[in-house]
Parts: structure tokens; sequence; C-alpha cells
């Protein structure tokens, strides 16, 4: 099947362009829209703020009788001409209730907007358009990012955390790198459950990061098949719809806004202390039978630490790998609308320092949004961005620093003031610092993202418009390392460097139809068509060389042509290209009843070229009703009930997350020796096996839903039901010897996953100039296995589990399997062969008296069951208060931090954080500390287990807390602003939890590879002219 776009996609984005600038500027000439002013009439000026005071920039004014008005400034004023006293204007603003202001005598106008609490009323993206919330029949959650500009985001995801039912992100603590998002649980086993991202009505390929928080309007994410399958085949793990601002008020707004923030430690690790350690070492000694003479210490020690010892010298391992950790954050932008012309301009500059050593991060980004209303049915516009992330540098290894004796010598005496200073030679190979200090790393990523397009109102058929999309995204990676030469303290080495470039460009190209329509007073009706290709294309190459001896390797990855061995390999596939082509079809019908009985149909055609021959077309459709309750007549008896609906859905959607030429034979380049002596052959060798049938897989939804206002809108929120059953999981399947291949990637297994979601927001006290409202948001998700082969070995009529993999039919897809712990072998008790008093006891789960592998079960979840978050709002006039929970509960994990403290050795290595600090029955075990929980130093673990490990990951933050201030009006327009907010807030202040290590949240806790969450203070302003 061939879906290549002939024309170059190249000339195509350069000839929009063009258009965009040539048909601004025709405008731009052009005469101006009559507003129909006469000679008599007025000139009226005037404010509008909400009921704290605040003033609301961007509120339409209009003239009541005509299509006359103009909107407020961003301090909140405007001026309009009206023609006597007898006017009357018609004053609105998102999310407030809609005023009529008589004119009469007055010239300057002070107007107050009440905020309107009727959610149903609000507007929201929902993909390919917007809807009101009484029109939605999805499973559709808002972010409200007027909550998050006090805060110090630098990405997207940071904004999701705790505010929205069913989506968890988990921070990875690297500066830069963001971390992963979850909607609704994991539902593959091993393809991708990352959500898509759709930006501004377009597929965004990029990393999340590269979009700035400062830049979004609105964030909406689509969590059912009804509000999905518009998507299709990109859908399976939910939407996130980010829709970037534009300008709101007729005069340009310069807006400006910086933040500086200071980072530390949330919860460093608490090594042994020096007196701990010598006890450590003591300890070992004498469970090993060596001699453990507290008076020889110094001879129990190496070379180094001796020296140390006697000196009175210590260091804090943590000291070492630690730098103070920072953030600054400045945006720039300036929108407005100029006679036909609407634009939103913006810079961001982020600067990120971690707090491991060398793990930094720089982003600059830029964008550019224009639309213009060329006549009064064509309107074209481009929305694009550029953005860069630096990530260079060589961070200090973490794993060393848990290992790291507190009596170690960073580096050697004489070497102190050595810009490339050495450790010490026992303690070189596993120094904390030497890879960031001796080596040289650049990492840079670049993003260029646009769409232009073009609208047309049909002007002969009233509700028909057509829109057109054109979006190319490029993106460039590049890493280029450095290893110097140095002969040094018994290591030789000879000089290293390597340059990868990778670079990807895509294009979308989509065809828009919309139909609105009232047919009668009680039958209305939308309809969405859509017609789309998209292309991907990837290049890559990584270039290296080992040995510079002779010769200089002061230019590093720019001397490769110097280095003795030279390779040059393609990391991203046997080529080092692939393409991936797709086409789009798409048509969603949304029908209405008397606006109260609501409908909508979705189906969605995708066919996609990396699968197999047989399989590369599916269909996605999807159905959903809603029932407004409150319009019914019975409902006036329930003066209670402000708004109530009811939803339901069903339907499909796909994931196609893997990457191309799967599905075929893909061949290697081998060489073979024939004989002895014998010439070098070079021959092709198939590198996997084809799998023409390899298909998508595909989720099925099934939603309910209910959304409500209670108390004239003082209580409001949602509750959801929903069950994804999702089948023909893409697994690679272990194939027998006999094939010569050891696996090939096929449609495979299903696994369940189902929970509900709780989202409410209340007004809980308002009086004058406070008032104090709450949001809270639950979700609870479980998942299984449904099957995977379906296969019975053994004939018990059960199907087999995978033990391999970990994947156990009927629990949960990311378990712990293991043995269950129960205890430490005492002296007194019976202890089987093999085992020693002080080693770890695991219980006997087949009870047949000895213990081996089928006595471990599954014993955990890797995947947090609840979620909720709680945020208070309290508001006294110009002064806000905001405070935040968020918390994870219901899984475990094992906390490798601890491990060592079993496996000491006894010769330079062996420090670990020490869990009983001010705690000495939480110590390793000892005849004298007969601890039940902690094994000896010299346990041996024969049984390969990590039961003693395991912990409970539940945890409850204090994720946020803010507080700013609004300058008044007065005091504003003296300084010639239009506003000005200054703030404080902090981030990761507390959590509470028994987990031991770093940070529950932060990932697998194996030592080393889990970067720690700084707690961060953060200060900033943003102001308005």
């Amino acid at each position: 099947m061939t879906v290549f776009l002939k024309r170059s996609d190249r000339a195509l984005s350069i000839i929009l362009f063009f258009m965009s600038v040539v048909l601004g500027a025709a405008s731009a000439v052009a005469e101006p829209i009559y507003t129909g002013n006469s000679p008599v009439d007025q000139l009226i000026s005037g404010t509008v703020t909400d009921e704290t005071g605040a003033v609301l920039p961007g509120a339409n004014v209009v003239l009541k009788g005509t299509t006359k008005g103009t909107t407020t400034g961003a301090n909140g004023t405007f001026q309009i001409e009206v023609p006597g006293q007898e006017s009357t204007l018609i004053v609105s603003f998102l999310g407030y209730i809609t005023q009529e202001v008589a004119v009469g005598n007055r010239t300057d106008l002070k107007i107050t907007l009440q905020a309107d609490r009727k959610a149903l009323d609000e507007v929201v993206v929902v993909g390919y358009g917007t809807q009101s919330k009484r029109n939605v029949t999805g499973a559709i959650a808002s972010v409200d990012m007027k909550a998050l500009e006090n805060l110090p985001n630098t990405n997207v995801g940071q904004a999701l955390r705790g505010r929205v039912a069913g989506v968890q992100f988990t921070d990875n603590g690297r500066p830069g790198q963001g971390g992963s998002i979850l909607v609704r649980g994991a539902r593959s086993i091993t393809a991708s459950n990352n959500p898509l991202i759709i930006l501004d009505g377009i597929f965004f390929e990029g990393s999340i990061n590269d979009i700035n928080p400062g830049d979004i309007a609105s964030m909406e994410v689509l969590k059912d098949a009804s509000a999905t399958a518009i998507y299709g085949a990109r859908a399976a793990n939910g939407v996130i719809l980010i829709t970037s601002k534009k300008g709101t008020t007729e005069k340009p707004t310069i807006r400006f806004g910086v933040l500086y923030g200071a980072s530390n430690w949330s919860n460093r690790p608490k090594m042994l202390s020096p007196e701990r350690y010598i006890q450590q070492r003591l300890d070992w000694r004498a469970q090993a039978n060596l001699p453990s003479d507290p008076a020889k210490i110094a001879d129990y020690l190496d070379a180094t630490e001796a020296k140390n010892y006697l000196a009175g010298n210590t260091v804090d391992p943590w000291d070492l790998v630690s730098q103070q950790s920072s953030i600054q954050n400045y945006d720039l932008s300036i929108s407005g609308r100029s006679g036909r012309t609407n634009y939103f301009i913006s810079s961001n500059f982020n600067k990120d320092k971690g707090l491991i050593f060398n793990d930094n991060s720089t982003r600059t980004s830029v964008r550019m949004n224009i639309e213009n209303q060329v006549v009064d049915w064509l309107k074209i516009g481009v929305n694009a961005q550029y953005s860069e992330r630096d990530l260079s540098g060589v961070e200090a290894n973490m794993a060393s620093a848990f290992w790291t004796s507190p009596f170690v010598s960073p580096w050697l005496d004489e070497a102190k003031t050595d810009p490339n200073p050495f450790p010490t030679e026992d303690l070189l190979g596993g120094s904390a610092l030497f890879g960031a200090i001796t080596n040289q790393n650049q990492e840079v990523q670049r993003n260029l993202f646009a769409n232009f397009f073009g609208i047309v109102d049909v002007p002969f058929i009233k509700g028909l418009s057509y829109r057109i999309n054109y979006s190319p995204n490029y993106r460039w990676y590049n890493v280029n390392n450095f290893s110097p030469i140095y002969q040094r303290n018994g290591l030789n080495n000879l000089g290293s460097a390597s340059r990868r470039i990778d670079f990807n460009k895509n294009w979308v190209l989509e065809n828009i139809l919309t139909y609105t329509r009232q047919l009668t007073e009680n039958h209305a009706f939308d309809l969405t068509l859509l017609y789309g290709r998209n292309q991907a294309n990837s290049e890559s190459i990584l270039a290296s060389g080992v040995d510079f001896t002779g010769v200089s390797d002061v230019n590093g990855w720019n001397n490769l042509s110097l280095a003795r061995i030279q390779t040059t390999t393609y990391p991203s596939g046997v080529l080092g290209a692939s393409n991936v082509d797709a086409i789009s079809s798409m048509a969603r019908l949304n029908y209405r009843f008397m606006n109260r009985y609501l409908l909508t149909l979705t189906a969605r055609r995708d066919a996609n070229s990396v699968f197999g021959a047989n399989k590369k077309f599916g269909t996605f459709p999807s159905v959903a009703l809603a029932w407004v309750v409150s319009d019914e007549a019975f409902m006036e008896k329930v003066p209670l009930v402000n708004s109530l609906k009811l939803r339901a859905s069903y339907g499909s959607v796909g994931n196609q997350a893997i990457s191309a030429y799967q599905s075929l034979v893909r061949q290697n380049q081998v060489q073979y020796v024939f004989g002895d002596g014998g010439a070098t052959t070079v021959g092709i060798l198939p590198a996997n096996m084809a799998n023409p049938n390899l298909s998508w897989e595909t989720t099925t939804t099934t939603n309910i839903g209910l959304d409500f206002e209670l108390l004239k809108g003082r209580l409001g929120g949602t509750v959801e039901w929903y069950n994804l059953a999702t089948k023909d999981l893409l697994l690679n399947r272990q194939l027998p010897t006999p094939t010569g291949f050891s696996n090939v990637l096929t449609n495979v297994g299903a696994t369940n996953n189902r929970g509900v979601e709780i989202a409410l927001n209340s007004v809980n006290l308002t009086r004058d100039k406070f008032e104090w409202s709450s949001s809270l948001t639950f979700s609870a998700n479980k998942n299984k296995i449904v099957h995977i082969y379906r296969s019975d070995v053994n004939g018990d009529g059960v199907e087999d589990d995978d033990i391999g993999n970990r994947w156990f039919i009927g629990s949960p897809i990311n378990v712990i399997y293991d043995y269950t712990f129960d205890g430490i072998y005492q002296q007194n008790d019976q202890i089987p062969v093999g085992q020693k008093a002080g080693f770890v006891k695991v219980k006997d789960l087949n009870g047949d008296g000895k213990i081996d592998a089928d006595d471990r079960s599954v014993i955990g979840n890797r995947d947090a069951i609840y979620r909720w978050g709680l945020a208070n709002n309290f508001k006294y006039g110009r002064l806000n208060l905001m405070v935040m929970l968020n918390s994870l509960m219901g899984w475990q994990a094992v906390n490798n931090v601890t491990a060592n403290s079993n496996s000491v050795s006894g010769a330079g290595d062996g420090n670990f954080p020490d869990r009983a600090v001010n705690r000495p029955d939480l110590g390793w075990w000892t005849p004298e500390n007969k601890s039940n929980t902690r094994a000896s130093l010299v346990y041996t673990n024969p049984l390969a287990t990590a039961a003693d490990l395991i912990q409970s990951r539940d945890f409850v933050r204090i994720q946020e807390v803010a507080l700013s201030y609004d300058l008044p009006v007065d005091l504003l327009s003296r300084l010639k602003m239009s506003s000005l907010r200054v703030f404080l807030s902090g981030r990761n202040l507390h959590t509470f939890t028994k987990w031991t290590g770093m940070d529950p949240e932060s990932g697998y806790a194996t030592r080393g590879t889990s970067f720690p969450t700084p707690r961060t203070l953060s200060a900033g302003l943003n102001v308005s002219f």
C-alpha cells in the first residue's frame, strides 16, 4: 500500500507561510470595518472587575442591539462610543454571569461581574473543535491554568499532578527531563502507555518538555472512547489537548514574568556516621570470624581510609555529589488584536540546576501565533514554536555515593588544585566524581513545530465551514561524548570520543469539514468530517573513535579522524533511517433534542505502514448518550440541584506505538571465515521473523458518568465509572530454538482496567472580601492480565503464567513476584541447611517442608491503585493562598537503597544509608542486637530474594503552597502598569510516608537509578503593560 504524499511538504509550508504574510499585509491596508458611529455618539469609559476587585482583562463589552463592541485591556479598562444615555451595555466574561448595564448620564462605569458557578455552561476543547460542557457526552477533564500561574512549573506534566482524576504524573527528579504520564493506569504490557499529545489541534511528536507552560491557554484530558475515538489508532492511552494563547485585547498587551527558586533535598540519605561505619566494620569481621579488635581498627581499613581515620578526616559522600540547586524562569510576551489580525508572540528561558553535581538543563523557546480575518468568510493563520533544550554535562555517580567510605580522600593530596583532579587509587574506578570531572558530554535537543491553517466559512451554505491544517515538525538530537587520555594511578585510558546525530521530520495534512444546523426549535446537530495523512521520517548515525595515542585529543569529538580505531553505526535501525506513513478518515455526529437529550456517534478509520501487509487498516467506532436531567420538569421540585447530567459511552481506540518495519524481515550484514586461514566472506542474515498479520492493539471502553451542581453552584463535580478491555497486545513472544529466532512481535493476550473517578469543587465560605474554595480529585484503578498465550502445558485446565516475565493471569500487569518475608533466623531457631542465624527467613507457602522456587508468589503491585489530590484556595481581596496535597496509595517496590548492608566485603566499600539513626533496633542483626527485620552483615542471600526489602510506597505529600498578591488598580495606574502580581511558592514541602528511600514517587528504588525530587522554594512576579 502506498500512502506517500506526492507533493513536497517543504514547498507547501513555504507557500502557506508567504500566503499568510501577503494576505496579512493586504488586510492591514484594507479599509476599516464600518462601526456605525454617528456625530452625536458619546465616549464611555469603564473598568470591569470581579467580586474581590481583581481586574478582568479580555472581557467583552457590546452595545445592546448592535454588533458594536470592544474588550477590556490588561488593566480591565475599556472605552466605547454609545448613541446616548438610553444605551445599554452587555458585559460578559468566561466563567462569570453576563450583566446588562444602563449607561444613563454616567461616563465612567465601574462594573463588577459575579462568578458563574454553572459548570454546564463552560466551554471546553473536545478535539477538532469546542463545545459547551452542557453538550459534552464524553469523559473530559479541564485543568485550571490560572491556578498554576504562581507555581514553578517547568514542564506541562507538573500541572497535571493531583489536579485531574485518573491522571498520574511521576516526576523522575531530573531537571529538564520531565517524567511519565498515565491516564487511567497501564493497559499495555510492553508497548507504550504514554497518552497522545495534541498541540493546537495537531499531533505533537516532540517531548512534552519542549512546550512552555506559560504559553498554554487551556488544557483538557480526554479519557473515554467517546472523547478519544476521533484520534483512533493513537488514542488508546488517553489524549491531552493543549491550546496555546492568542490575543484577547484590542490594545497590545506586554507581559513579563520572572521566577527564581532554590532547591534542596526533600529527603537526603542519612549515611552511616564515621562511628557507625567503624562499628559496622568490626561487626562484619566478628560475624565473619575475623579479628575484630577495636584498638586495631586502622589495620582493618585500606591505606587511604586508615590515613584519614588516624588524622580525624571525614567526608559526607553526599556533599561530594551534591550541588546548590536552583531554578530560573523568564517569560516575555506581546499579544493583542489589530484590525483583522490577532497575535500572540512569546519567548521563554528556563535554567534548572539539579541536586546532583553537573545535572543541569536549560530551555529556550519562542512562539508565534497569528490569525488574520482576510475577508468575512476566510481566516488564515499560523501557530509555530521553536524550542532548544541543553542537557549537557556528565552528572556525578549517585550509585558510587551510596558506597563511598566516610574516610575517603576525594582526590590526591597533590591534586587539590589540579583542574583535572583524580580520586585515590583504591577508589578510582568507583569514584562518585571521577566521570563528572574528567569526561565531557554535550547533549542538545531542538524542536521546530508549526501549524499553518486556513478556515473558510462557506458563504452560500450557512453553518458549513472547511479547515485545512498543514503541520511540519522537525526535531534534531545531538549527543557528543569525550573521555580524554590519562595515565595515572595505575589506569591507562587511551581516549575515546563519539558523535551521534538524530534527525526526525514529521508532517500532518488534515482536511476538516464542519456543518452545524438548527433544524427546528427542538432538533439540532453538528457534523465533523476529516481526511488526513501524516508521515514520520527519522535518520540517525553514530560515529566513534578510540585510542588517540600519539596525537592530540584536545578537540575531543571533533577529532574522530585521528583515532586509531574508528567505527560508524546506526542506532535507529539497520539502515539508520525509517519511514512511517499513515492515512486517516473520521466522522463525528453530535445530535441534540430539546438541548436535553444528546447523542454522539464517532467513527475513525486508520491505516499505518508499521503493521503487517494483511492488517494495515483499523476502524474505531464509538457511541455516547447524555441526558440533562436537571432540565426535566420534575426537577423543579428539587431546588437543591442546579444541574445534573447523566452520560454513558462505549467505543474502541487503538495503540500503534511500535517502531517501523517490525512486521517485515530485516537483514543484518555478517562475516564468516570458511576453513583454516580462509578469506572473510560477507553475507546477509535475517535478523527477525516476519509477521504479516501484525496489527493494532485495541482498547474497548465502557464509561458511565454523572456531572452535577448543587446549592446554587457552591458544590459541583463529576463521578465516573469505567471499564477498559485491551486485546491483541503487542508482545514479543518467545520462539523455540529450532526456528533460529529468539522472539517475534505479535498480537497476543488481553488486559483489563477498571476504576472510578471523583472530582469535586466547592465554595466553602464567602464573607465580604473573603472566599474559601476547595477542589478534590480521587481515583481508584485496578488492572489485571486476562490471558496471554492461552497455553496449558501441564493440562490442569488453567492457562499457564509467564513466570520468566512475571506475567500472571488474573494479577496486575506490573507485580513483585518473590518469597514472603518471615523475619530473621535467630540463634535458637531450627535453621535449614545453607542458612545461618541472621539470615532472611521466608515462608513455606506450599507447606512441603522445604523452601524452593515453588514458595514464591505475587506479593506486591508496582502500580498505585489509589490517587487523590486536595487543593484549598483562600482569597481575601487581592491576597490569595493555595495549599495542595497529593497522594498515591496501594503500591510497593523493592528498596535496594539499603541492600548492600548485607553484602559488605570488608575492603574499600560498604557504606549505606542508616535506617537505625536514633533507632538501634532497626540496625543490622548481631548476636547482641537480635533484629527481626534486618539481616546480618554476612548474609549471602542464597535464595536471591528481595523479600526483606519490599516496602510500601504509599505517601501523602504537601505538594504545593503558593501565596500571591495583586497590586491595586490605582497604584498600577501611577506606575504605568496594567497589572502586577507578586508571589511566593513552595513545592514538595513534606512527605508523610513509611518508605525509607529518597522519594516514594520517583520510581524503582535501585541505588543510583532513582534521582531525588527536590524541595523547591521560589519567588516571582508577573507584570503587564
